[in-house]
């Protein structure tokens, strides 16, 4: 995703299906990714039961697996997850753009903590 961050722009983004198409759905793996994984660290860790998913943040941070600071970024990522599961219809090419040049280090945050708390030997 890296490349297509640095490569794809505002108008090919919307112009070019193929590319948003890849785009929304390698977000939607990686953000349900994140959300399922957070799932199971709430379950192995008998934290409170999240009531949606974005509350499956709000429970990670409480339990200071994620950082307070970063917890509203990481609220939308969820929401976003529940748009495209949802409303795919109405995915709006700029949010999809904004949200490739400007919050893939949610992403990367979350799997750096699952990395740093849970694979290390």
């Amino acid at each position: 995703m890296n490349c297509l961050q640095q490569q794809v722009s505002l108008k090919e983004l919307k112009q070019n299906k193929i590319i948003r198409r890849y785009i929304e759905r390698t977000l939607h793996l990686a953000v349900e990714a994140c959300l399922d994984i957070g799932n199971h660290i709430i379950a192995d860790s008998q934290l409170r039961e999240p009531q949606d998913y974005k509350d499956i943040m709000v429970v990670l941070t409480e339990a200071g697996f994620l950082p307070p600071a970063r917890l509203e970024n990481l609220k939308k990522m969820a929401q976003f997850c529940n748009v495209i599961v949802h409303d795919y219809a109405r995915i709006d090419p700029e949010i999809l753009y904004g949200i490739l040049r400007n919050n893939l280090d949610d992403l990367r945050l979350f799997a750096g903590m699952v990395r740093d708390m849970f694979l290390k030997e």
